[in-house]
């Protein structure tokens, strides 16, 4: 129960009791309740400015801090596009120079312009930009590498399988060069006595002398005749190339066998249209006749070559 309070009253010289003015509790209520309201706003003002502030200063601190690294990448890519198109450039003097062709184009993949104009919308969007654009740079280079990789390594197994196949060695053991009988061009025909064209070499040896494969192929015919080259044997080399070996006693090797530069393929002989023992040679490419005194040099010395165009072009009877 509350208590009753009660004032002196100096005018009437009594004690009375204090009545409560609603007006006047109204009025204290209120201003208070506002007082309380403005504190608390401006408080709260306060301190959403201060924590407005600080996420702004974090914000741009990480802004820069990444912006930064945007650039510390920037260098590093700069760096590897300078590299890598070192190599393109050698690449390029490699194609040209050893293999006389052209290098392949750099081959641009499908840029998405939506992602750019995404990007364009993040912070340091230009920046970014700048960086997927020089990634998908080096995105194309790297493909153009790869394959230019392919088709190096292509270019090199058929520089090796070309120079492997070429003919370069005699076909038989002459190095003292005393079996060399005829050479390549119009002879005197053994059988008509007149001056025709002889499309190979004549090697003079004694039946059963062994005949070498003169370079890397595959046998593409073996046949023996009564007339004409006798038993003889045809090697494909590739790359257009082709040698005949004619007269043989007997053939080594077998239709369609793979065979390597040295390789026993059969043994001289006097078969065929021949006066005496003897290997008839023939280099030929895309079937027309070449000259077999060309391609000797893995055997002989720059000396022993010299001699033996002298002997290959001496005017001798042929045996065949």
């Amino acid at each position: 129960m509350p208590k009753t309070k009660y004032f002196y009253n100096q005018k009437s010289l009594s004690f009375e009791k204090v009545t409560e003015n609603k007006g006047y509790m109204f009025w204290r209520i209120l201003g208070v309740s506002s007082l309380i309201i403005v504190s608390v706003t401006i408080l709260s003002i306060i301190i959403s400015r201060y924590i407005t502030d600080s996420y702004a200063v974090t914000v741009a601190k990480k802004n820069k801090e990444t912006l930064f690294e945007i650039e510390q990448m920037q260098r590093e890519l700069d760096v590897f596009d300078n590299e890598i198109s070192e190599l393109k450039e050698k690449d390029e003097n490699i194609y040209r120079a050893i293999y006389g062709v052209e290098p392949p184009s750099i081959e641009k993949g499908k840029k998405d312009e939506d992602d750019f104009a995404r990007i364009l919308k993040l912070n340091n969007g230009e920046a970014l930009k700048a960086l997927r654009e020089k990634i998908n740079r080096l995105k194309d280079l790297n493909e153009t590498q790869k394959k230019s990789y392919a088709q190096l390594t292509k270019l090199i197994s058929d520089r090796s399988n070309l120079v492997n196949s070429i003919p370069a060695i005699m076909p038989v053991a002459n190095m003292d060069l005393k079996r060399m009988a005829s050479g390549f061009g119009y002879r005197l025909d053994p059988f008509y006595h007149t001056f025709t064209f002889h499309a190979g070499m004549d090697f003079t040896a004694e039946v059963g002398t062994e005949i070498y494969a003169t370079g890397d192929g595959r046998v593409s015919k073996t046949k023996k005749d009564r007339w004409g080259y006798g038993n003889h044997v045809i090697i494909n080399h590739g790359h257009g190339y082709t040698t005949l070996y004619g007269h043989l006693s007997r053939i080594a090797i077998r239709y369609g066998e793979k065979v390597k530069r040295g390789q026993l393929i059969g043994y001289v002989g006097s078969t065929g249209r021949s006066t005496g023992p003897h290997l008839h040679y023939e280099v030929r490419r895309y079937n027309n006749p070449l000259n077999p005194a060309f391609f000797y040099r893995n055997d002989l010395s720059d000396e022993q070559y010299q001699k033996m165009l002298e002997l290959s072009q001496r005017e001798t009877n042929r045996f065949d």
